[in-house]
């Protein structure tokens, strides 16, 4: 399954875009604003390349002007909710491409794809809070704010984060369907 906007195509992923993967998952101001260690080498994002291969709504973000995987979105269930219809979206974006409302776009597709299955009811995202780039893009994109979980992540640093929670319903979802489309231009 593929989807895409005039920019951006969001993908499966393929053992091809490994290069590309490594590329921007190597800087170390990209992962730990995901909450993640930036990769050490190829083999290791080859091993997290083989579980993104296999993980469901797990996308490569292709910029479709260089054909080139600039980033990477998923979804799963939303452990921290008793509620097997809520989802939540994780993202991470290759730093060259921060402030051009690609991730805006991206995540503006995973909605519309989760929200697709009907048994979708709610779907959240949080970012850390000194995160304003994730913030922008979680709030285009229509969340609503429901709080902030002090304490919520430690990293494989040690440091402690607190993270910013936000969600939209499915009908907040398509209340904002009859408003302009998402353009991306951020």
């Amino acid at each position: 399954m593929e989807m895409e906007t005039d920019r951006i195509r969001l993908q499966p992923w393929d053992r091809k875009d490994l290069e590309d993967l490594y590329a921007f998952a190597k800087n170390p101001a990209v992962g730990p604003q995901a909450g993640w260690r930036p990769h050490q080498s190829k083999e290791e994002s080859s091993q997290i390349l083989s579980r993104m291969i296999t993980t469901p709504d797990a996308f490569a973000v292709v910029l479709k002007s260089t054909m080139r995987v600039v980033g990477m979105i998923s979804a799963g269930v939303d452990t921290s909710r008793r509620n097997l219809a809520a989802k939540t979206i994780g993202c991470a974006l290759d730093e060259a491409y921060w402030n051009q409302g690609i991730m805006t776009e991206a995540v503006g597709l995973m909605i519309r794809h989760l929200f697709d299955d009907p048994g979708t009811e709610l779907i959240a995202m949080d970012h850390f809070v000194d995160n304003w780039g994730s913030r922008r893009v979680i709030e285009k994109n229509g969340f609503h704010y429901e709080g902030t979980i002090r304490q919520k992540v430690r990293l494989y640093t040690g440091e402690v984060k607190d993270c910013r929670c936000y969600s939209i319903t499915r009908a907040e979802f398509e209340a904002l369907q009859n408003q302009a489309p998402i353009t991306g231009n951020a």
